[in-house]
């Protein structure tokens, strides 16, 4: 409590200092600068002579710190025996031994009282520490305490471009030398572009293009890379790099958060349950099987493979088990039923994990894409393990959750039509920021840093045009009320196994008589557009310490927020792709609440309308769609809705 207390105290502090008016002053650009500098090639041994001085010791002096605990004490005493993990030896958070040493790295930053502690630390980590250990730690310091979570942490995909990046254009990135290709520009496959033509240009904050930031790119080179052509009929969303860092982003956000376990574990299976509905609509739209999802045979099962199916079946039989004897045995010996009081709340948090670390294993498993938590849901596998995990979620709220929910279906209301703007997608050209897979000597010079070109990934990426849709309703009283949109199929009936995917949610107030409600695409709740990438990001900063530049704090898109080009799946070219709205409204019970999960910042609980599950009403098995009260009757209405892409 007091740490919590001492924390809180000190953010309030740094955060009048930074924050004030919204503009970075001198001290904040200090801190986001040698957050860039330390961060820059991070799979490399350090350059910066500066940082690396800075970082000779590691602060032990327990006065340094708020509170020093067995965390920190074993992980110093691992590192005196040389027992920490080979920079050269694979990471995999979900080794216990591995995550152990992330932890206690991750606590001598975390309850350091100071910034120059921090600071120091920080710096001897980068020299001492496996990157991908130092990375994680210094994620977590960033997600966890308030007094830094201004701070802005390069994306994923920027510190890490060979994780999310083919093969030729890894290597060629390696082996391209700067000084060679000033010589002989023309040579080789890289080509500098002007500034004009970097994409996308419409950013977050319009900060493309204006006079400022032509002056902070002044001195940079900027070069492209072109993209391989696609292979896969579903490349398009799994190799896509904002969806596969967005899951990403939101386990690392809910990492080490104790407070809010039973809104967090909610919140997590409904963001599991979107993810999987939006996969499921683009193999639909792909002419792909989705209704039920398979194992991949193409290959034998291996190690983590089988790790993940004993965890899930082991899983499935428990939850058999507690349906069938109406009970569960905890983990401390004692046994409940589970249909007294709210017992099968206390039976949802045994047997439902939510956190990834807590699949932890004792035993070395090499990590591949499955087990990547960077990476995972490239991997079509993962939505065939989340399916049987949310078939085993849904089955058991299905029998033990309380039916209370029909007292939300309103009366006195009709929804009698919704219009909608053409849904479009194409494909939009990009350009990503890949320049940390270059050799990091391409970036000093005489010793110093320097930051004079960029090496960018010409891509080609899902992406929609804008749309609106209107919601006709009449009413007899004036009410408020919650409105979910979903897309789905074009199948109608049993809609056990149909996707539904939640593109909007929004509270309003309906008056009597008739109303019309207009929403536009870009309004819809949860989704992030585009960033300015790491190179910009660093000669912001840079310009800001020149006076140059009012640096803003929101700069960046929040972390945890789900990337808004990616809600509708690929439409169809020539024969447009047939999909369903399902619009339902439901009464307001004027609990709303809002917190800062889309910065992944899980502290205070999540975001909600009301108390109905986040799912709702998908967070059970309902019947066909005809028949189940929640989606049926005139608080609700379906629409058919076509989707058609166009070559750009």
């Amino acid at each position: 409590m007091r740490l919590w207390v001492f924390l809180s105290l000190l953010a309030l502090n740094i955060h009048l200092e930074v924050l004030a008016n919204g503009i970075a002053n001198r001290y904040f650009l200090e801190k986001q600068r040698f957050l860039l500098e330390i961060l820059h090639h991070v799979h490399e041994p350090l350059m910066n002579e500066q940082w690396r001085l800075l970082g000779k010791q590691l602060v032990i002096d327990k006065e340094q710190y708020v509170v020093y605990n067995e965390h920190m004490t074993r992980f110093y005493e691992d590192f005196n025996l040389g027992k920490l993990l080979h920079r050269n030896v694979q990471y995999n958070p979900i080794y216990a031994d591995h995550y152990r040493q992330m932890l206690g790295l991750y606590h001598f930053f975390y309850n350091a009282r100071d910034w120059y502690t921090l600071w120091q630390n920080i710096s001897w980590a980068r020299v001492h520490v496996h990157p991908g250990i130092f990375v994680q730690a210094l994620t977590q310091l960033i997600l966890k305490r308030e007094d830094y979570q201004a701070l802005i942490m390069p994306k994923i995909y920027e510190l890490w471009p060979e994780s999310y990046h083919d093969d030729v254009t890894v290597r060629k990135a390696r082996n391209f030398n700067f000084a060679n290709w000033i010589r002989y520009v023309n040579v080789t496959e890289v080509e500098e572009i002007h500034p004009q033509k970097l994409e996308p240009f419409d950013l977050e904050g319009d900060l493309r293009g204006t006079i400022e930031w032509f002056q902070a790119m002044a001195e940079v080179n900027i070069l492209r890379m072109n993209q391989q052509k696609s292979r896969n009929k579903l490349e398009h969303l799994l190799e896509d790099i904002d969806w596969q860092s967005y899951w990403y982003n939101v386990n690392m956000g809910v990492v080490l958060t104790a407070e809010n376990s039973d809104q967090l574990r909610e919140w997590c299976y409904y963001q599991l349950s979107q993810i999987l509905a939006r996969y499921k609509l683009e193999r639909y739209g792909q002419k792909l099987a989705y209704k039920r999802l398979t194992q991949n045979h193409y290959r034998s099962i291996n190690e983590e493979a089988q790790f993940i199916i004993k965890k899930i079946s082991e899983l499935e039989a428990k939850v058999g088990d507690a349906i069938s004897f109406r009970s569960i045995q905890l983990t401390n010996g004692s046994r409940i039923n589970l249909k007294e009081n709210n017992n099968w709340l206390i039976g949802l948090e045994e047997l439902f994990p939510y956190d990834w670390t807590q699949l932890a294993v004792e035993k070395a498993i090499q990590p591949n894409i499955l087990l990547d938590i960077r990476t995972i849901v490239r991997s079509e596998d993962f939505y065939y393990y989340a399916e049987r995990l949310l078939d085993s979620y849904r089955l058991y709220r299905q029998v033990f959750q309380p039916n209370n929910q029909k007292t939300f279906i309103p009366s006195d209301l009709r929804i009698d039509d919704v219009q909608l703007t053409p849904l479009i997608t194409y494909d939009q050209p990009v350009d990503v920021d890949i320049s940390n897979i270059l050799s990091a000597k391409h970036f000093y010079l005489a010793g110093q840093f320097v930051w004079p070109f960029t090496l960018q990934h010409r891509q080609s990426r899902l992406q929609h045009k804008d749309f609106s849709y209107n919601l006709l309703i009449s009413s007899n009283k004036t009410q408020s009320n919650i409105f979910r949109v979903f897309l789905t199929t074009s199948e109608r009936g049993n809609i056990q196994r149909e996707p539904f995917y939640q593109l909007d949610s929004f509270l309003t107030v309906i008056y009597p008589g008739f109303n019309r409600i207009t929403r536009e695409s870009k309004e819809f709740k949860g989704l992030a557009g585009d960033h300015i990438s790491y190179t910009e990001l660093y000669h912001f900063v840079k310009l800001a310490e020149r006076e140059e530049f009012d640096f803003p704090l929101n700069i960046s898109t929040p972390n945890c927020a789900f990337p808004r080009r990616l809600v509708l799946p690929r439409g169809g070219s020539g024969n447009p792709l047939k999909m369903r709205l399902l619009i339902v409204a439901t009464v307001y019970d004027f609990k709303a609440r809002q917190e800062n999960e889309l910065n992944c910042d899980f502290s205070k609980g999540v975001s909600r309308w009301d108390e109905l599950p986040l799912g709702y009403p998908f967070e059970r098995f309902l019947e066909d769609d005809a028949l189940a009260a929640e989606i049926y009757g005139d608080h609700v209405y379906w629409k058919d809705v076509e989707i058609l892409h166009e070559d750009q």
